[in-house]
């Protein structure tokens, strides 16, 4: 069985001196390993196939079987790295809290354990943006139960 440690010490080896951070890595039945990337500046597919190489070249196929998959962290996924946060500053998020509450925001920080966002609230006096933004609010992390980041295009 591969180690999950193992993986984590290959990757973070590799990505030593980069602007990129796992954000994501498994290890399944039967040696699926799962990793996933994110970078401050993005992350092209040259990257992961380049950590792809990294990691198998550390491994003897005939000895130990595996399957690998090294992608980006993909669009529409949860934020789970502080610096996911951080690159999606000033940026369009929804919210989804523990207690259910769902809602559209501007993130305007992330400091320790919680964010700064601005909430999108209804307008009912402008008729082409339907939306305004409204005062900032502070919401501890562990009050969260994801964010994600909404593409606009």
């Amino acid at each position: 069985m591969i180690r999950k440690e193992h993986i984590e010490t290959l990757v973070d080896e590799f990505l030593a001196g980069t602007d990129m951070f796992m954000v994501k890595l498994s290890v399944g039945k039967e040696n699926m390993i799962k990793i996933y990337i994110d970078g401050d500046s993005g992350v092209q597919i040259d990257d992961c196939v380049a950590l792809s190489r990294h990691i198998e070249s550390s491994f003897d196929r005939d000895k130990e079987d595996f399957e690998l998959s090294v992608s980006s962290a993909g669009i529409g996924e949860p934020l789970v790295h502080k610096r996911q946060y951080e690159n999606r500053i000033n940026k369009p998020v929804e919210v989804l809290l523990k207690d259910g509450a769902k809602f559209k925001a501007v993130l305007l920080g992330i400091d320790n354990n919680e964010i700064n966002v601005a909430r999108k609230i209804k307008s009912k006096q402008k008729k082409g943006n339907k939306f305004v933004t409204g005062d900032p609010e502070i919401i501890s992390l562990d009050a969260i139960k994801q964010i994600k980041e909404i593409i606009t295009i």
